[in-house]
C-alpha cells in the first residue's frame, strides 16, 4: 500500500492560520496617505495672501491713472506675494503628500506674475477693472483650492 501524501493548506496549520489572521489585522490596520496632514501655517498663509490680494487688487481698481496705481510704486506688493508663495510652496514641497498643494501654488504663481507682467505693461495707467477682474477671477480659484484641500485635510483627521 502506497501512502499519497497530499498538500496541506497553511489553514490546516494552527499556526499557518494565526499568520494569516495576523496579516489580514495588520494589512486591514494601515491606511494609505495619498495626501498630507492638515497644515495650518498654509492655510492661514492663503487665507492672508487672498486679503492682501483683493486689497491690493481694490486699490489698483480705485486708482487707475494715478501716481498710486501706477506699477513702480507697487513692486513691492509682487514682491511680497512671491515670498509668501515662496513659503508655502516650500512647507508643501516639505510634506509628504503634498503635490497637490504644490501644483495649486504653481499655478497661484503663474498668475500672480501674469498679473504683474499686465501692470508692468500698463506702467503709469494702473490697473483697470476690466484689466483685473479675468486674472481676479483665476487667482481666487486657486486659492479657494488651496484653502479647500486644507480644510478638507483637517476634516479627514
Amino acid at each position: 500500500m502506497s501512502v499519497v501524501s497530499r498538500p496541506r493548506s497553511c489553514l490546516t496549520y494552527p499556526s499557518g492560520l494565526l499568520a494569516l489572521t495576523f496579516l489580514t489585522f495588520v494589512l486591514w490596520g494601515c491606511a494609505v496617505r495619498l495626501v498630507s496632514d492638515y497644515d495650518e501655517v498654509i492655510d492661514r498663509s492663503a487665507t492672508d495672501l487672498q486679503m492682501k490680494v483683493a486689497a491690493f487688487l481694490g486699490r489698483m481698481e480705485a486708482t487707475p491713472g494715478t501716481s498710486e496705481g501706477e506699477y513702480a510704486n507697487n513692486r513691492v506688493f509682487y514682491e511680497q506675494a512671491r515670498a509668501a508663495l515662496g513659503a508655502m510652496r516650500f512647507r508643501a514641497q516639505a510634506s509628504p503628500g503634498g503635490e497637490p498643494t504644490v501644483q495649486h501654488l504653481a499655478e497661484l504663481e503663474k498668475q500672480i506674475e501674469n498679473l504683474r507682467r499686465l501692470h508692468e505693461r500698463r506702467g503709469q495707467a494702473g490697473l483697470t477693472r476690466a484689466a483685473i477682474d479675468p486674472i481676479r477671477t483665476a487667482i481666487n480659484a486657486e486659492l479657494k483650492a488651496i484653502v479647500a484641500l486644507e480644510l478638507a485635510r483637517k476634516r479627514g483627521r
